[in-house]
């Protein structure tokens, strides 16, 4: 497996897995599939260049070893002067077939290692639906903590509400680790 930051190059490859998994996994994601799949590849690559811009702001991917995207992880640091520490995790997905096999846990170990020296960041924040609990255990099983109260009734997702909840990972020689 080859974990990279994505490309231009990517673009089309990366739209057709996004929206796969807001398909697959709609209750996962705070975007939905019927937003997302209006935009066009070309505004996908205009969202990599805007994360090539900013340091610290990127989407990391899994590929095979044939270059098949098969699972992403984005981050994008604040950009505020007074949120300069922190950055968000915002999307993270691999596809069925390959989960269970620590694709997750080497997109974050890989996020992470392409992070930890950028100065002044000391924590990654997510926000995580609660319709999977696995997905809870994962982020807990990755060093992030519950912060705050549970958000009742977050999204309507098919008519249907879904709570969420805030998590915190704080970096190594951070007071808050």
């Amino acid at each position: 497996m080859l974990f990279r930051k994505l490309k231009l190059v990517d673009a089309a490859q990366y739209r057709t897995l996004r929206l796969f998994s807001l398909h697959e996994s709609p209750y996962a994601f705070s975007e939905s599939y019927e937003d997302e799949s209006r935009k066009t590849v070309e505004q996908f690559c205009e969202q990599l260049n805007m994360y090539a811009t900013i340091k610290g702001t990127f989407i990391m991917g899994a590929f095979t070893d044939k270059e098949v995207l098969v699972g992403f992880v984005s981050i994008a640091r604040d950009t505020r002067s007074k949120a300069l520490h922190k950055a968000f995790l915002h999307t993270m997905y691999v596809t069925p077939a390959y989960r269970s096999m620590g694709i997750g846990k080497q997109l974050i170990m890989n996020l992470q290692n392409e992070i930890e020296h950028f100065e002044g960041l000391e924590q990654i924040h997510l926000w995580v639906l609660l319709s999977d609990y696995n997905a809870v255990k994962f982020y807990e099983k990755a060093g992030f903590i519950g912060q705050g109260a549970l958000v009742k009734q977050d999204l309507k997702i098919n008519g249907q509400y879904v709570d969420a909840m805030y998590m915190v990972k704080y970096l190594v020689n951070h007071p808050g680790s």
